[in-house]
């Protein structure tokens, strides 16, 4: 492949710089020319020694490090690189991912063949953390569900590892800097490409970065219980996305509701009752669980979903509600 296309690689960064050295040393392994390579990383406030360590780097490619004097969020974090960055295409990779050799040009080469495109690489767990139910299905959702090459749903873009002309971010209006908390401003962003840029959303599943952060079940539980506000957030910008996003039954019920709705709110309560879900979660793992695990994973992060959005709800509504 030959092309002079410049690329942008944007790196936001908190507090883990055990995973960012191999982020950054798998960038300085690429096989595209680190000539046409800048890398942004900006330091959302870490307040150790992670910007420091950036200032003294020495990489093949141009390194751009950038510092937030105070913490504003994956969101913003990112706007300041895009606005920072000089290249043609703006790859989004997170802090604790591993890019195989081919990362980059396997990006550049797929938007050469599919103009108009966001592309969707494929972000796996590091073999090296071995086995566990919940990586399996981490490495199974999203995109990993369909065929490469195809064209996949906007809710599928993830900031892990995808690609997009950096000039399409810029006429959107990049990241919606609301979201201060983790989740869904990626998928917010995702939308507006969709909606405003008329972009399509494609996997590239050659495009391969392994994620190094070990997490266990309770870590990606929580996480979903705490990602309620910004689904609410993205939801109210969205609203027409709801059902596409499976949300819609997992709302509170309100008067506008429809029969159908309804009922349906009604059955998804029964189903997601704590005590099924502390069985299930306690067998999460079980060997003999094992061929379901995928679904049984999907219902326990939308209990946890459900029980987010209901807190949500119930915090709004005592904020509105005057005291006497």
């Amino acid at each position: 492949m030959k092309t002079d296309r410049s690329v942008s690689v944007i790196v936001p960064t908190f507090r883990k710089r055990e995973f960012l050295e191999p982020t950054l040393d798998s960038l300085a392994r690429q096989t595209y020319p680190a000539s046409l390579t800048e890398v942004v990383v900006v330091d959302d406030c870490s307040g150790d020694e992670t910007f420091e360590y950036l200032q003294a780097l020495d990489t093949p490619y141009t390194l751009v490090p950038i510092g937030h004097d105070v913490n504003k969020g994956r969101a913003a974090a990112r706007n300041t690189a895009i606005k920072a960055a000089t290249g043609d295409l703006a790859v989004f990779v997170d802090d604790d991912m591993r890019c195989v050799p081919e990362f980059l040009e396997r990006h550049v080469h797929f938007h050469e063949e599919h103009p108009g495109t966001v592309v969707i690489g494929s972000a796996v767990t590091a073999p090296e953390l071995g086995h566990k139910t919940v990586f399996s299905y981490l490495d199974e959702m999203g995109v990993h569900r369909l065929k490469p090459g195809s064209v996949v749903p906007a809710r599928y873009f993830v900031t892990n590892n995808a690609s997009v002309e950096r000039k399409h971010l810029l006429d959107v209006g990049l990241f919606d800097e609301s979201f201060r908390r983790y989740g869904f401003e990626d998928t917010e962003l995702a939308f507006r490409l969709e909606d405003r840029a008329g972009l399509r959303f494609m996997y590239c599943a050659e495009a391969v970065a392994y994620h190094l952060h070990d997490q266990s079940l309770e870590d990606v539980l929580s996480k979903r219980l705490d990602t309620a506000r910004p689904l609410m957030r993205l939801l109210a910008s969205h609203p027409h996305r709801a059902r596409e996003l499976s949300a819609d039954v997992l709302l509170p019920p309100t008067a506008g509701d429809s029969a159908g709705l309804r009922l349906r709110k009604r059955l998804v309560a029964a189903a997601t009752n704590r005590l099924f879900y502390s069985l299930l979660k306690s067998l999460a793992g079980a060997v003999w669980l094992r061929g379901l695990s995928r679904d049984v994973m999907v219902y326990l992060i939308a209990c946890q979903y459900r029980r987010g959005l209901r807190l949500v709800a119930e915090e709004d509504l005592g904020r509105s509600t005057p005291s006497r």
